[in-house]
């Protein structure tokens, strides 16, 4: 969603957060509303079933951006993150820069303007990121290694799509199930981690046809393809996985807008946890693969995306928790000596003259994601679009050339 700046001047934040209702604006007309997400968005109450409100227990409701709406309580400052900004410029307004922000073959003036809109929305430790995910991605997640990579978004910029139908726009990995989305939340450690899906950055995916994709098109422009929405996308650096931070969350939502957490990660004893009481078994038993009932998920504990630090002189696999910084666990307690240096390695390679990111390996066979996708390296090397805008492939061992390792340093925060 986008804020003009010139509104900026008259917003004044109280000394805290509303709990409960408060009057608000929004196409002119007054609502009762409910500040969710931290105050991102709200959630808006009326007696009739105006454009675009649902049934919702006593009274009609409907999900809106922040930035949207006119609130006395300064909820979209006490958010905490920056939205989208549009200059102050004749003759621009937000229905222009989103027509711009839709079009892949805009001109050089207008790619200029959208990039300007497009790097007022960026990212710093601790920002709360979300990726949509299918449900056979969730039982993927839950047995797998704690990592995240790919295409993903500021939790802030999607407060407002709580509802499965509203939040199909954003989904990598398009699933059959229509009254259930599932997402999954964490913070980002550093900024570096992440880099908008602009053509300057991924040129080759915006040539990718549509017989090769999940998903919809990667535009080029740094947004979400959405005929309403001005949604900022970001895609992991180098579509690299990236380490879960501690209590990441696997989260669900309903067709009345609910938002159930059902899985948190425990990275001192390496296990999904479930959180989803009896009440919302329906929701965890949509979820392929799973043993009715089972409440914890264990995950390798030696692999944290080459997530290390130094502790007590020694190098170690460390955790990331931002705003409490990186830890090192043993037998699930909390060691109380620091961790300095924390880094996160990844391994690099080519391979059939394309780039790649060596992911794990299989005896004498190694999975690799290819870094700068496009139609020529997806050719030469057979790889399988997984999910949206990520390709990966299998290669022998022995034909990578050039493997070498990239690091990544991360400042602490105590």
């Amino acid at each position: 969603m986008f804020t003009d700046l010139r509104k900026l001047s008259v917003m004044h934040a109280p000394p805290a957060a509303s709990t409960g209702t408060t009057e608000i604006v929004w196409n002119d007309r007054r609502y009762q509303a409910r500040a969710i997400t931290g105050g991102a968005a709200f959630e808006l109450y009326s007696d009739t079933r105006d454009e675009g409100f649902h049934p919702g227990g006593i009274a009609y409701h409907r999900y809106v951006h922040a930035s949207e709406v006119e609130s006395p309580g300064g909820e979209l400052l006490l958010a905490g993150v920056a939205p989208v900004s549009i200059p102050v410029m004749r003759g621009v307004d937000a229905a222009t820069v989103h027509r711009y922000s839709q079009n892949p073959r805009i001109g050089p003036a207008e790619r200029a303007l959208v990039s300007a809109v497009r790097a007022t929305a960026f990212i710093a430790p601790g920002t709360r990121m979300v990726k949509p995910l299918s449900r056979h991605q969730v039982a993927r997640q839950l047995t797998s290694a704690p990592l995240v990579g790919g295409v993903c978004f500021r939790e802030f910029d999607v407060a407002h799509l709580r509802v499965p139908d509203d939040r199909i726009v954003l989904s990598g990995d398009p699933d059959d199930v229509r009254d259930t989305a599932f997402a999954l939340r964490w913070k980002a450690i550093g900024a570096s981690d992440y880099t908008s899906t602009e053509v300057a950055h991924f040129p080759g995916l915006l040539s990718v046809p549509g017989r090769e994709r999940r998903g919809s098109m990667i535009l080029g422009t740094g947004f979400l393809p959405s005929g309403t929405h001005l949604i900022p996308e970001f895609a992991t650096a180098g579509l690299a996985d990236l380490p879960l931070t501690a209590r990441a969350e696997i989260l669900a939502y309903t067709p009345d807008g609910a938002e159930i957490a059902l899985f948190q990660y425990q990275p001192q004893t390496n296990v999904w946890n479930r959180m989803a009481g009896a009440r919302h078994r329906d929701l965890v038993n949509r979820i392929p693969g799973l043993e009715t009932g089972r409440a914890l998920f264990r995950v390798d504990p030696s692999v944290h995306a080459g997530l290390m630090g130094v502790h007590e002189g020694e190098q170690v696999s460390v955790t990331a928790d931002p705003g409490h910084g990186f830890d090192v666990y043993a037998r699930g307690a909390k060691s109380r000596s620091p961790v300095t240096r924390p880094q996160r390695y990844a391994t690099l390679a080519r391979w059939r003259e394309t780039e790649v990111l060596a992911l794990g390996r299989n005896e004498d066979w190694v999975r690799l994601r290819l870094s700068q996708p496009d139609i020529e390296a997806i050719m030469a090397t057979d790889a399988t679009c997984v999910e949206r805008g990520v390709y990966e492939c299998w290669a022998p061992r022995a034909e990578l050339e050039h493997p070498h390792t990239v690091i990544t340093d991360y400042p602490t925060d105590r």
